[in-house]
């Protein structure tokens, strides 16, 4: 069979094939995100001394300089195979990674800020090109399942996904905790950013070793008909938001982001700094956390098929917006408050296979690749800007507001931000029955 063929005309066999290497990749990409995920990065950073809005720009300028996404359609429809767009996009993100260590090392540049910039530059373009490369990615998976299993399949390739994350995180914690543990013992603490650079060069190998079933994967031709009408970027801009089914997804999806982006400073600074927590602990609660995922995301995707998309959304999104609140509660004498939030998390299992189904779901045949960047775009923009909001309302609590005391309970600048993301998250609910399939 040609490599490139219509879906509807791909053979039984040719299609089984593709989407179990659709799970390959997934699994080997989850275990390089495992590896070096942006806590990584964040926790790297803090090692050269970075704070407040570094930290800020770490976790959020991906997501905003990530609405060159929007571009997607047009260069796709230059290089017009999917399959060698995004291996090229993921194999230039991989080497941007691999070199992240190495540039910005102490004692390549003499400032310490200069590592700072150069590590948080790495970071942005690694990140933006693989965005770039998972709207057509998911454009590609969209053509090759067939709607009536979709759901099935991204909770499959969902769990695939989150256990090598959970395998990623696992080794990058027992390896980072092992290499502290010699700095200490040798007494060199100066050493112990050499843990993290090299969780970030093991995660761009597999990387690129996740390129392999990719690669296998039967490309896809993109949808488009005869009357199909030429690229127009403004048209492309506006297209998604002309859709009233879509454009209640976006509107669910940017509340959704924004509120998550919103709590990450006050949340890294609350483990890092105030608890304490190291980040072999971290990572392993996030590995429990996400292996719990995995285990449910495939009876999840089936029940969506039957049953919608909307109801698992809606539930799940209440669950985690409970998570705030047990790290309100927690404090140096009881950290294992923040085990509540992890627990909530779990329910995140729902959103990521309800989230990127309904996305699939509702978007134009003809338009997918724009319906998918507009998506991703928007909602990681949202969260960017959350995330910057989130820093500066931090240090501007924390310098400029006398914490009050209500009822005996001191709120300070953590207290208000996680009672403010609690509230937010809730009414994200109500956005979620709005969604029409």
């Amino acid at each position: 069979m040609p490599a490139t063929m219509p879906a509807h005309r791909m053979r039984p066999s040719d299609r089984r094939n593709s989407i179990v290497m659709a799970y390959a990749n997934g699994g080997l990409w989850g275990l390089a995100n495992g590896l070096a995920s942006t806590t990584l990065v964040v926790y790297l950073a803090k090692e050269y001394g970075a704070a407040g809005m570094a930290i800020s720009w770490l976790l959020a300028a991906p997501s905003n300089v990530g609405l060159l996404r929007l571009l997607t359609p047009y260069w796709l429809e230059k290089v017009k195979s999917r399959k060698i767009f995004c291996g090229g996009m993921f194999l230039t993100s991989a080497m941007l990674l691999f070199a992240l260590p190495f540039l910005s090392a102490p004692g390549v540049f003499e400032s310490q800020k200069v590592s700072i910039v150069v590590l948080i530059v790495l970071w942005i373009g690694c990140r933006v090109l693989e965005y770039i490369g998972a709207v057509a990615f998911w454009s590609w998976l969209g053509d090759l399942v067939p709607g009536a299993v979709r759901g099935h399949f991204v909770g499959r390739r969902e769990a695939w996904l989150n256990a090598g994350k959970v395998l990623g995180i696992v080794v990058a914690a027992v390896g980072t905790q092992l290499w502290m543990n010699h700095c200490d013992a040798i007494q060199q603490p100066a050493l112990k950013w050499r843990a993290y650079a090299g969780c970030s060069l093991a995660s761009a190998v597999m990387l690129i070793v996740s390129l392999v079933p990719l690669l296998r994967m039967n490309d896809l031709p993109l949808h488009r008909t005869g009357d199909s009408k030429p690229y127009d970027l403004k048209r492309q801009l506006t297209l998604p938001f002309r859709d009233p089914k879509f454009r209640r997804l976006l509107r669910y999806g940017t509340w959704f982001s924004f509120s998550n982006g919103l709590v990450q400073t006050a949340r890294f600074v609350l483990f890092a700094y105030e608890l304490g927590v190291p980040f072999a602990m971290k990572k392993g609660l996030d590995a429990t956390s996400r292996g719990s995922q995995s285990l449910i995301m495939p009876r999840i995707g089936a029940w969506i098929d039957q049953h919608g998309n909307v109801p698992v959304l809606a539930i799940s999104q209440g669950v985690v917006a409970l998570a705030p609140l047990f790290f309100l509660a927690a404090s140096p004498d009881a950290k294992w408050w923040i085990l509540g939030g992890y627990l909530c998390w779990i329910a995140f299992a729902g959103q990521n296979v309800a989230q990127p189904n309904l996305m699939l779901e509702l978007s134009d045949p003809e338009e997918k690749t724009t319906y998918i960047s507009a998506y991703y775009a928007w909602c990681f923009f949202a969260l960017s800007v959350g995330s910057l909001l989130g820093g500066v309302l931090f240090d501007w609590l924390k310098q400029n507001v006398e914490p009050p005391t209500v009822f005996g309970w001191t709120l300070d600048q953590f207290a208000i931000i996680f009672i403010a993301t609690f509230c937010l998250k809730s009414i994200g609910v109500y956005w979620a029955t709005r969604i029409r399939e």
